[in-house]
């Protein structure tokens, strides 16, 4: 007697084995696209275990960017009181996700200023500052080698992050996290 699953499984594994191609080209695209001399580094199996972020459109990758970068730079943005700089703020996060991270209490991990270098002391550098911060988390949680330095050349960070991977990965996860809530 067959089951649903035995019946369904190789159609799901076809599916998947299409999805894999179909993000291992995208992120293939992105690295050739940008950074073809890191790209030339790099085999099929480097590119599956590339992360999935690569294989994002760029509106939807520069969002990611600005949204690990505000939870990056929280405890900043929570001392605001320049109207320009919140509305700015408001424009690139969105105000849901700018008001769900803010009422979010900051990770016990971040201490004094964890937004570094990505001072943001004007309304127009706030959009930019946030996904240049954003893109130095994304690229702190790559491991050292050749993706990493292919993943970099791609998104084109504007600042360097001295992080621990863990601390990258954890704020990459509220990041997305509450980018979830939002929809």
């Amino acid at each position: 007697m067959s089951t649903a699953l035995e019946t369904d499984s190789p159609a799901v594994e076809v599916q998947a084995a299409r999805e894999r191609r179909r993000r291992r080209a995208a992120i293939a695209r992105r690295l050739l696209d940008r950074a073809p001399e890191a790209a030339a580094t790099l085999d099929w199996d480097t590119l599956d275990r590339a992360p999935a972020w690569l294989a994002w459109s760029d509106g939807a990758l520069a969002q990611f960017q600005r949204q690990i970068g505000a939870v990056l730079c929280a405890p900043a943005l929570r001392l605001w009181i320049d109207g320009a700089r919140l509305a700015a703020a408001r424009a690139a996060l969105g105000e849901p996700f700018l008001q769900a991270l803010l009422a979010q209490p900051d990770l016990p991990a971040m201490r004094g200023d964890a937004c570094g270098q990505a001072r943001i002391d004007s309304a127009e550098r706030v959009a930019s500052s946030l996904q240049a911060a954003g893109a130095a988390v994304l690229l702190a949680t790559l491991p050292e080698g050749p993706m990493r330095r292919a993943a970099g050349a791609a998104i084109e960070p504007a600042l360097q992050l001295a992080m621990a991977p863990e601390l990258a990965r954890e704020l990459v996860a509220r990041a997305a996290t509450l980018a979830e809530r939002m929809r």
